[in-house]
């Protein structure tokens, strides 16, 4: 039933599966919205709450609800034994609000994992979807152009590549970034780091990509910062 879903969320949850996260577990789910049959039927969890305000509809039985608010909007005074996020911390703005109020969702010993990517920082970090052709997996233009060149720069490159409909459709995300919250790897580092969880493991998930030494160079002058080949994260935190 797993197969189901984007590779992505399978990885994730089976590492999940893995530690024994979900067995008889009341759980919250940050972004994202896990089939009602698989968190009861594979994952064997006793309670599912998923947030995610793209999904507009909310949707409820007697162990499973989909609610279309922020997390942070959520009010409960039931705690939780395990917090599951997948490719959504990178979305989230303010996250240092969220990660307050999941600690505080929390019960003592309980857990959060999430796996999150890619990251601003990264080669790809612009994160641009128009359709499984053109996509951050494989647009034609340099690798870090969104931390490189300008808005016209950047649409004079598409230009080289792409038809009109496709570059103007690109463009409108390259125009519009707030579908992403622009943390860079030390953003997140220093975040969880001085989060009041206690961290289990703070790694690299996929391959890391790194620039040649003189984009690397160039990144460095422009925004102060070391590290660019972190493509995604994947922590565990405990309360």
């Amino acid at each position: 039933m797993l197969k189901s879903l984007p590779i992505w969320q399978q990885n994730h949850l089976n590492e999940c599966i893995r530690l024994n996260l979900f067995k008889n577990k009341d759980v919250l789910e940050v972004g994202g919205i896990t089939n009602y049959k698989i968190t009861k039927e594979v994952l064997n969890t006793n309670s599912w709450i998923s947030f995610d305000p793209s999904f507009k509809k909310d949707f409820k039985n007697e162990f499973w609800e989909h609610k279309n608010i922020y997390v942070q909007d959520f009010k409960s005074d039931k705690k939780y034994d395990f917090i599951i996020a997948t490719n959504s911390f990178e979305h989230i703005h303010n996250l240092n609000i969220v990660f307050d109020k999941l600690y505080d969702l929390l019960k003592p010993g309980g857990k959060l994992s999430a796996l999150f990517g890619p990251i601003w920082s990264c080669y790809k970090g612009h994160h641009v979807y128009i359709n499984s052709d053109v996509n951050f997996n494989n647009i034609r233009i340099p690798n870090w152009s969104h931390l490189l060149y300008s808005y016209e720069e950047i649409n004079h490159i598409l230009m080289q590549q792409y038809n009109k409909d496709i570059v103007n459709k690109l463009m409108i995300q390259f125009n519009n970034w707030n579908f992403l919250n622009h943390m860079f790897y030390d953003d997140y580092y220093n975040l969880i780091h001085n989060s009041k969880f206690k961290v289990l493991e703070f790694r690299d998930w996929h391959t890391s990509i790194y620039p040649d030494n003189k984009t690397q160079k160039t990144l460095e002058e422009k925004y102060n910062r070391k590290n660019f080949s972190t493509v995604s994260i994947k922590i565990l935190l405990e309360k």
